[in-house]
């Protein structure tokens, strides 16, 4: 699971905010000189990854990540990329090196457990993600282990898990969206209207929120209002798709049975 993942033609997104596709890092390590070989190669990496050049650069990640004097944080950096890139196996096993060197880092067990759902390990991933969530302790982390349990039919645990990603990040329309979409595949219209409301609500909702609004309400039965009132930026074949997808997943019955259908169209 990456983030914000495009399906084409239309885009349902439970969206990983701070997942593992991202090229951002500490502002001040920017700022001061690779202290060695292996922070010298990461520091090209990431330049030229930078530039779109994976292949190039995950070869880079790899030679940084053998060398002896590796940290941890290199071989995260080289499961990201590879990640990045879709080696979600590659990408397990230099999270595994990392922590093998580093056993309670929560960025290495946050990527590995993601490594792990991707290559079709889910229940391992699981148990990773709910590891890493509190050593990490932050909005991002809760975020996607929420969706992970989202995908797993555990929709009461879901929502209480963005509950907690909302405490460390308030406002947050990802959260707020993912965890309307977990209350709406248990019919809990109490807690998914008042999320979606707020979100077709936000000036700075995007178009991943908006779809993912309308797929609530086709979710809660609720499509006449969808179409009453789409949100503005979709056009009437993206709702009729969305609402139309929403109903298949509806009518599976169970919670369980709903989240692998929407599982399966994510997929």
């Amino acid at each position: 699971m990456r983030s914000h993942v495009v399906f084409l033609p239309v885009v349902i997104t439970l969206a990983l905010s701070g997942c593992q596709t991202s090229k951002t890092g500490p502002v001040s390590a920017k700022d001061q000189p690779p202290a060695s070989q292996s922070d010298r190669l990461i520091k090209l990496a990431d330049d030229i990854d930078a530039r779109g050049e994976s292949d190039t650069a995950i070869a880079l990640y790899q030679r940084a990540a053998a060398m002896p004097d590796a940290k941890p944080s290199t071989l995260v950096k080289a499961g990201d990329a590879y990640m990045r890139a879709g080696y979600p196996a590659d990408a397990a096993k230099a999270y595994q090196a990392a922590l093998a060197k580093a056993p309670d880092d929560g960025q290495a067990m946050l990527g590995l457990g993601s490594a792990m759902i991707e290559a079709g390990d889910f229940e391992a991933g699981m148990r990773a993600l709910a590891q890493a969530a509190p050593l990490i302790n932050s909005s991002a982390a809760y975020n996607r282990l929420g969706v992970a349990q989202t995908f797993a039919g555990q929709t009461a645990e879901a929502q209480a898990t963005f509950a907690r990603a909302l405490k460390l990040a308030p406002g947050d329309l990802d959260v707020e969206t993912n965890m309307a979409l977990a209350a709406a595949l248990e019919d809990n219209s109490a807690t998914a209207l008042p999320l979606v409301q707020k979100v077709a609500g936000a000036p700075n909702a995007q178009l991943h929120h908006k779809r993912n609004i309308v797929m609530v309400y086709g979710l809660l039965g609720q499509a006449d209002q969808a179409r009453a009132s789409p949100p503005i930026g979709l056009t009437t074949k993206e709702v009729a798709t969305l609402l139309a997808r929403a109903r298949t997943i509806r009518s599976k019955g169970s919670t369980q049975a709903k989240a692998k259908a929407l599982g399966s169209i994510l997929g």
